[in-house]
């Protein structure tokens, strides 16, 4: 799964009667910028103040990935950052979705309402592997990002922050303590992972350099989202304003909370 993917498996969210996805004004541009820090992990991309610049053309594992890459080969000039995340599509949480719907993490019906536009009703979420996600974050939010064995854990904390996410992982009285920590990780002076690690040894050396290249480009990138969100909402205008028309649906029936138990045909929900 690249950190899409994660992104917005954290962000569906079972509940008592529906699945549904939070933050999900904010949500596809976060997207657009975790795909960023994707490819930097990469080696594909470096992001200087004044432009995304492309370091290596060669296609990556990951599909859509190599589309992004090629689309900033392209751009001619070189985009932005800013311009670059205000460009985001409407259409890429329809597109994280069916992704995931291929991965079978999520199994979604859809329908049309007699306007005729497309709904998304999720019928069931992959709990499990939900369950995993939210481990790597605890191992981050709670440990204050060390050492993560994954160069991409503290990115992927610090967006689930910046996308406001936080109560999708850590809901309720029970997640108070949780949310703070994930707020000190996302803080513009908190040490980078590699930085709050002592001695890594030769083997961890090119990782810890990887860490701290994402830890900067993700730090950047969250300035960048958080302009962007403010700009939208300024003057009581929500982001759900430019995003398609349509919403989470109700129905369905009982389902389970993030850290519990529970199966993933519980909850349903719609889009």
């Amino acid at each position: 799964m690249t950190l899409g993917d994660e992104l917005f498996l954290l962000a569906t969210v079972p509940g008592r009667r529906r699945i549904r996805i939070r933050a999900e004004d904010r949500l596809r541009f976060a997207l657009r910028a975790s795909e960023l820090v994707d490819l930097g992990l990469v080696g594909r991309i470096t992001v200087s103040p004044r432009r995304i610049e492309v370091t290596d053309s060669r296609r990556v594992e990951d599909r859509r990935l190599s589309n992004v890459l090629r689309s900033l080969g392209a751009a001619a000039p070189p985009p932005s950052l800013k311009d670059w995340l205000r460009q985001t599509p409407r259409s890429l949480t329809i597109e994280y979705l069916s992704r995931l719907e291929d991965q079978k993490a999520l199994r979604v019906r859809r329908w049309r309402d007699p306007g005729g536009r497309t709904r998304h009703d999720i019928l069931s979420i992959d709990l499990p592997r939900r369950r995993a996600l939210l481990a790597r974050l605890d191992s981050v939010v709670r440990s204050g990002s060390a050492m993560p064995k994954d160069a991409r854990d503290v990115p992927l904390a610090v967006l689930v922050q910046a996308a406001g996410l936080a109560r999708a992982a850590y809901p309720g009285l029970q997640g108070i303590a949780d949310r703070r920590r994930l707020a000190a990780l996302g803080a513009p002076d908190h040490p980078t992972s590699a930085a709050a690690g002592t001695d890594p040894d030769a083997d961890e050396e090119l990782a810890a350099a990887l860490a701290t290249g994402a830890d900067a480009l993700t730090r950047r990138l969250v300035g960048e989202l958080s302009d962007l969100y403010s700009d939208f909402t300024t003057g009581g205008n929500g982001l759900a304003h430019d995003l398609d028309p349509g919403g989470w649906s109700e129905g369905g029936t009982a389902g389970t909370s993030h850290h519990s138990g529970g199966h993933g045909d519980g909850s349903h929900g719609g889009w």
